[in-house]
């Protein structure tokens, strides 16, 4: 229940520390419904306990990647979450978070302490030997959501062209990520999820201060894949917090809002706490 565990953990994190520059936290005067997040993950449960046992199984040879069903995991999880809280279902989450959490799952199966690179290569592959039916099991549940049918229109994907070019799940991961930038940390740029979690165990054995270490790593990320560029030393989380709320109120008074790092944030923080649990 390691993975169990720390995902909770993360999703904490990630929500609540703070300050994050542009992003929901504890003392956010701009995002008020912080609750959203964390009730995404807790409506659908069963799937992450299920995305657990599948990790676990994959990596005892019980099946294979190709034949696990990934697709559909993470249709399943989506489907949880809107039949219970409507609209106010953060689907990014369920997105990043099920292959995160199966990827892990296999790690840690393997070993008795993740390795990072372990887990790049497990993730990897699970997205690599998906088949056509895990794509169209995510084009599915997507296609009816509003916000991710204009992008998927916008790009001439549809159930034909994924059949014709037996798309994988790293193909619509892929296309997705044209329009939600975080999501190509999953695999093009998993180099920069990776080096969140790296900041963020770097970070948490200078100070030992949690907050501190998801913040690091959070601008880490904004830095990488927005191309931002924030001139702070994160040694002193007292020092800093002035910093860090004129940054917010700039970013914020300019009509930008970086919500969507929240999913990828709490990825890698569940990867960098399962790393330094001994």
């Amino acid at each position: 229940m390691r993975v169990f565990q720390c995902l909770v953990e993360a999703i904490d994190l990630s929500v609540y520390s703070y300050v994050k520059p542009g992003a929901v936290h504890r003392f956010s005067i701009y995002d008020l419904d912080t609750y959203k997040y964390v009730r995404t993950i807790t409506s659908a449960l069963d799937t992450y306990l299920q995305s657990i046992t599948l990790g676990e199984s994959v990596a005892k040879g019980v099946i294979g990647f190709p034949s696990a069903g990934i697709g559909r995991l993470v249709s399943q999880a989506i489907t949880s979450s809107l039949s219970k809280l409507g609209v106010n279902v953060v689907v990014e989450l369920h997105i990043t978070l099920i292959p995160t959490v199966i990827a892990a799952s296999y790690t840690l199966t393997n070993e008795k302490q993740l390795s990072l690179s372990t887990f790049r290569k497990a993730l990897t592959n699970m997205l690599t030997y998906s088949d056509v039916n895990d794509a169209l099991e995510l084009y599915g549940v997507l296609k009816k959501l509003d916000k991710f049918s204009n992008v998927f229109e916008d790009l001439g994907l549809t159930e034909g062209v994924i059949r014709t070019n037996y798309m994988n799940l790293r193909g619509i991961y892929q296309v997705l990520g044209r329009q939600f930038r975080p999501l190509t940390a999953l695999v093009d740029k998993l180099d920069i999820m990776v080096g969140m979690s790296n900041k963020f165990i770097k970070v948490y054995e200078e100070t030992y201060d949690l907050n501190l270490a998801t913040i690091s790593a959070y601008i880490h990320g904004l830095e990488n894949i927005y191309g931002l560029s924030f001139k702070i030393t994160t040694s002193k989380q007292l020092n800093i917090v002035n910093e860090l709320y004129r940054l917010d109120k700039e970013i914020r008074g300019k009509g930008l809002n970086f919500n969507d790092m929240i999913p990828i944030l709490c990825a890698s923080t569940l990867l960098a706490l399962l790393a330094i649990e001994k």
